[in-house]
């Protein structure tokens, strides 16, 4: 798929970022080994690539496989070169590439001990520095053409939620569910599931990611749905709770407790929060009413190329402030082991007056 003007005009941004982060930490290049952050970078949606930026080109590796790929999707970036082999490192030592590369650096976090080992041969002459983080707190903010991608996957997967409301009974079996709403946004354009879709009934609703069997609903079952959809590589991630036939009075007081405790985090999305101050919003609202315990999760995470990515919502994340057109989810729970569970989850944009919210379908608790 050929660039468009906004995709190529991020993709630029990106790009002198990460030169001005060269120049910050004074190195000559930067190894981005990560294809998520490769596909920010480049618009590449293969599986194996690397590239390393310096002060005036973007060296590209990939293998045979992909050859036709990259002339398709790799944006013109300022500098690009292309190399298409299978050893990355025999091409630089060959090229003499790094002959001129005093310090490269790298993020720790992003490479096997074997790509490191393979690095620390071919740029033996090279003083290696680790810098983690340097691409990551890049990629926060989403293009408009990025959001775009992310709003129609959660388009899909609430209308699929909604459909699959008029369909569901008791006697049905999780994984019927499951199959229902994986077929159902297959058609309606979601390139692949985001992630082993988790339907859990009854007992199992305390499983926060348990996933669909063949347990079969009874009537007053609390029953959890959370999935996503994938629209040009960029995810979509939802979580729903909702009751087949009447429920215990219990459910309905804990799902307010929840309800609550969402909405207050909803409101408190906003450019500039921090990670723990999100999280708080909603945490503090389930604490009080006496199931702190029972919220074990973090309260959500960051949404792009992968299905969890940074920015982190959690209460660790004390100092990263979200920046706006950041992609998150928001997403508080209560599971009672033994008994029931629930959680709601909304992706969301993170705007300076407060969140545009992508999911769209009812987050209250529906009784079928």
């Amino acid at each position: 798929m050929a660039s468009s003007t906004a995709q190529l005009k991020a993709a630029t941004d990106r790009l002198a970022s990460i030169r001005k982060g060269l120049s910050t930490h004074k190195l000559d290049g930067y190894v981005i080994a990560h294809t998520p952050s490769l596909r920010y970078l480049t618009g590449f949606s293969g599986s194996y690539a690397m590239a390393i930026v310096t002060k005036k080109n973007v060296h590209f590796f990939t293998n045979d496989l992909y050859e036709v790929q990259v002339q398709k999707e790799l944006h013109k970036l300022d500098g690009l070169k292309v190399y298409i082999n299978r050893d990355p490192w025999s091409v630089i030592s060959a090229q003499d590439l790094h002959k001129t590369w005093k310090t490269v650096g790298f993020d720790p976090g992003r490479h096997t001990y074997a790509g490191y080992a393979s690095m620390k041969k071919a740029l033996k002459g090279s003083k290696l520095i680790e810098v983690p983080g340097l691409i990551d707190g890049l990629l926060l903010p989403k293009s408009t053409q990025e959001i775009k991608s992310i709003a129609k996957a959660a388009s899909i997967t609430s209308t699929a939620y909604e459909n699959m409301l008029g369909m569901v009974a008791a006697g049905m079996s999780e994984r019927e569910i499951a199959t229902f709403l994986a077929t159902t946004t297959r058609e309606m354009g979601s390139d692949k599931d985001a992630f082993d879709i988790i339907v859990v009934a009854g007992v199992r609703s305390a499983m926060p990611h348990g996933r669909a069997s063949d347990a079969k609903i009874k009537k007053g079952d609390v029953i959890t749905v959370d999935f996503g959809c994938c629209v040009d590589g960029l995810y979509s991630d939802m979580t729903r709770t909702f009751c087949v036939g009447t429920p215990k009075k219990t459910v309905i007081d804990v799902f307010s407790v929840l309800y609550d405790a969402h909405m207050t985090a909803l409101d408190a999305a906003v450019t500039g929060i921090t990670g723990a101050e999100l999280d708080a919003a909603a945490r503090t609202v389930i604490a009080r009413a006496g199931f702190g315990d029972f919220f074990r999760h973090s309260l959500g995470h960051g949404l792009g190329y992968e299905v969890h990515e940074n920015p982190r919502v959690s209460y660790t994340n004390k100092s990263e402030k979200l920046p706006t057109n950041c992609v998150v989810t928001i997403e508080p729970g209560i599971y009672l082991p033994g008994k029931f569970g629930m959680r709601i989850e909304d992706d969301v944009v993170i705007t300076p007056k407060g969140p545009q919210i992508l999911t769209t379908a009812p987050r209250e608790l529906v009784i079928v």
